[in-house]
């Protein structure tokens, strides 16, 4: 049976550790007969368009080849060439075709014009990063500077990409610092798919024309479209409705998006990037997620480790966050040595969280284990030396409990009304600044529903 998966991130087994490849699934063709005999090109593209109009992927120049002749699509059960209403045909072992599989290095034709086709795999080393952060990343423990390299060499392709990851670990983070990477001029735009509407997620991701529906009195490009030229990260693509799967699907491989309420189809340039912390296999099994688009989107696949798998890069990460929020507080190493002992079911988020928290409960200019509002561990040995502890001093001593520990919400409580409400507004202002003002986004970060976020956000008038 054939691999479902066939493009991996593996360790080259060599004499050089640290020297890695990533395997790019790529369609090669190379031209036998024609204007253009000899000619070769390998490209990394779901779908590849030939024909003689310069907006093809493959431009021939061959007169009695139609502007836009042929494509060949890279599917789980192989390449599939079809015909785009050519005048002169699509011919495979000179049979002509709409629509063929094709077989191992099978010649085919395009009028007169005859290719040898293959699927490969462009094998291109990479060594883990060395640096402290990339982007917006922050951390140098090894794997996140196994994430660095992987980033640095995938960037400039052109290739889908899914990242994996727990909740509140940094995948738009990741996404943002891919995007940067990439070269691309246009924008990164940031789609949610976990908004239960499946209407609504159809308008957002593919836009409607003027009157496609009651209250559409003007157009709407939707997220694809506004990514023209640059990269669209759809997050949560575990969330997305059954009935849209088809729909995204077709967009990834034909490159072309059908606006509500209209039959043309409109052609984008865009990178995609879908993040998940769901088992996206398992849903395939259950049969809630089409395991064709699960093979199109993880082209590449990239994992982003939860923060306790990094826990040396804490006093890193405090210190990035400190300069983010403009804290003015600084942490003590007590509370330094919990925070690094906590386990982080919230990940990078939760820390973020916290110490936002912590800088407002603590009463001075240090933030200490009781202004933490969460409970204090002891710290192990090893811990200690990854927070700076000094060497052979041991583990730390327990930091002394605080009355709020079993409930975090009780040191809130302390402060007066007015603080509260001060305190909520900016939490709030500032997670819809983070999210683009996507409420849903917003919501999941403050880790309440996405009802009580509208009714705080009517309340504050924002």
């Amino acid at each position: 049976m054939r691999d479902p998966h066939p493009t991996r991130t593996l360790q080259m087994p060599s004499p050089a550790p640290q020297l890695r490849r990533i395997e790019l699934e790529c369609i090669e063709l190379e031209v036998l007969a024609g204007p253009q005999a000899g000619m070769r090109r390998r490209l990394s593209l779901p779908t590849v368009r030939l024909g003689s109009s310069p907006d093809n992927d493959v431009v021939l120049t061959d007169p009695t080849v139609s502007r836009c002749h042929a494509e060949i699509r890279s599917t789980p059960n192989g390449l599939l060439l079809r015909d785009l209403g050519s005048t002169n045909g699509t011919y495979c072992d000179d049979v002509r075709v709409v629509e063929a599989y094709l077989a191992p290095d099978m010649v085919c034709a395009l009028a007169s014009t005859r290719l040898r086709v293959r699927r490969v795999l462009d094998s291109r080393p990479y060594q883990p990063g060395d640096e402290p952060g990339l982007g917006g990343l922050v951390g140098a423990t090894p794997p996140m500077r196994e994430l660095y390299g992987l980033l640095k060499a995938i960037a400039p392709t052109p290739t889908t990409v899914l990242i994996r990851g727990e909740s509140g670990s940094g995948k738009e983070v990741v996404a943002r610092t891919l995007h940067e990477l990439s070269g691309r001029g246009g924008p990164l735009v940031v789609f949610d798919a976990s908004v239960t509407d499946p209407e609504m997620v159809r308008n957002d991701l593919f836009g409607h024309v003027k009157g496609a529906f009651t209250g559409a009195q003007a157009p709407r490009d939707g997220a694809f479209r506004r990514a023209h030229g640059g990269t669209l990260f759809i997050d949560e693509i575990g969330e997305l409705p059954p009935e849209l799967q088809p729909r995204l699907l077709r967009a990834l491989e034909s490159r072309e998006v059908v606006p509500v309420g209209s039959d043309r189809p409109v052609k984008v340039d865009v990178r995609v990037i879908a993040a998940t912390h769901r088992d996206l296999e398992a849903m395939v099994r259950e049969q809630r997620f089409r395991a064709d688009l699960l093979f199109r989107l993880s082209v590449i696949t990239v994992p982003v480790p939860p923060l306790r798998a990094i826990r040396a890069d804490i006093p890193l990460l405090v210190q990035s966050f400190a300069q983010r929020l403009g804290l003015r507080a600084k942490v003590s190493p007590a509370a330094l040595a919990v925070l690094a002992a906590h386990d982080w079911p919230g990940n990078v988020r939760e820390l973020r969280n916290v110490l936002e928290r912590a800088a407002v409960l603590c009463r001075g200019s240090l933030i200490e284990p009781t202004d933490l509002g969460m409970p204090a561990l002891p710290m192990p040995a090893a811990a200690a030396d990854a927070v700076g502890a000094p060497a052979g001093a041991g583990p730390a001593p327990r930091a002394p409990a605080m009355a709020s520990d079993a409930d975090p919400a009780a040191a809130v409580q302390q402060l007066d009304a007015a603080q509260l409400k001060f305190l909520e507004r900016r939490m709030i202002e500032e997670a819809l600044a983070r999210n683009g003002h996507n409420k849903a986004a917003a919501a999941r970060e403050l880790g309440i529903s996405l009802s009580t976020l509208k009714r705080r956000v009517s309340r504050y008038g924002l």
